[in-house]
């Protein structure tokens, strides 16, 4: 409902991926008018460890308590923060577990240690999610960074050319609606080596008329965005096709589940996979479970 304040949770651990993740948290928060829930979570259960190994458990609590206090210390201006520790049978199901206690609108995830700088690189914490989660799952890129004036200003939908599965535009709008951006479909293209000028200039005519055919009903939305022309980007690789956008600040790229038609997690297939990882900018995975509510978001008067 509009008016609600709605809660974004931040995956923080010590270290790089974590203060990036705190960044597009803050960047979201201010963008959405949500509130900031800054966790540190930890597997309980761990198979690895016995039950009995209390001394190991306190040590872990301590490095945790450790990570609260360096998140606080970076706590963004401006934004209402709470942090907590949190448990589960694993890190990602207790991040799962406390999105859908709370409602949460997005769970922010930052970038593995080792990926490369300026992309998306999944950790073993945000691969698992991106294939598990009923809440939807921000990126950040390695290196991420913002300021305290910046907002989502544009949000990129890719697009992949079908008018009969429009429920990731319909949920791109409702992300629009919710902080004010502008909404762009984007079709990533790999060309293949048998391809003519012909064929590729028969299928982006298709897909510009498909995507009218969606934006025809994003259009008539009580609450729609505004919306930018659609663009079709190609490339003899996804990274290639990705980078033919002309991408800016204050942009975030929306993907969602391999079909958006069945399963209420995020199922993330190869190519959309490739598309995040080829992604200069944090990208946002929708599961088919958080589509309906987007929708509504930009189906309210």
């Amino acid at each position: 409902m509009q008016g609600d304040v709605v809660t974004t949770i931040v995956a923080y651990r010590s270290g790089s991926g974590g203060r990036e993740a705190l960044r597009l948290g803050a960047l979201w928060a201010r963008s959405a008018s949500s509130k900031l829930l800054v966790v540190s979570a930890f597997a309980a259960d761990d198979e690895g460890v016995p039950t009995i190994d209390i001394h190991y458990r306190d040590i872990l609590r301590e490095q945790l308590s450790e990570a609260m206090a360096d998140a606080k210390s970076r706590a963004p201006e401006g934004v209402d923060v709470e942090f907590r520790i949190q448990d589960g049978h694993s890190i990602p199901s207790a991040l799962t577990q406390l999105g859908e206690q709370e409602s949460a609108d997005l769970i922010v995830v930052g970038n593995s240690a080792h990926g490369m700088l300026g992309r998306v690189s999944l950790g073993s914490v945000a691969n698992h999610l991106v294939h598990s989660s009923p809440v939807p799952i921000a990126l950040a890129p390695r290196g991420f960074r913002t300021s305290r004036n910046d907002r989502v200003t544009r949000v990129v939908a890719a697009f992949g050319g079908q008018a009969s599965k429009s429920g990731l535009v319909l949920a791109a709008a409702g992300i629009c609606a919710q902080t004010g951006a502008e909404l762009q479909l984007a079709a990533f293209v790999v060309q293949p080596r048998s391809a003519t000028p012909e064929s590729m200039q028969a299928l982006t005519r298709d897909i510009h008329d498909k995507a009218q055919e969606v934006l025809t009903v994003v259009k008539a939305l009580p609450n729609a965005p505004k919306v930018a022309d659609t663009i079709v980007r190609t490339g003899e690789s996804w990274t290639d096709a990705v980078e033919g956008l002309e991408w800016e600040t204050g942009d975030v790229l929306v993907v969602g589940s391999s079909d958006m038609s069945t399963g209420r997690r995020v199922f993330l297939g190869s190519n959309g996979m490739r598309i995040v990882r080829a992604s200069p900018v944090p990208v946002i995975v929708v599961p088919r479970a958080a589509v309906d509510t987007l929708a509504e978001r930009a189906a309210e008067g």
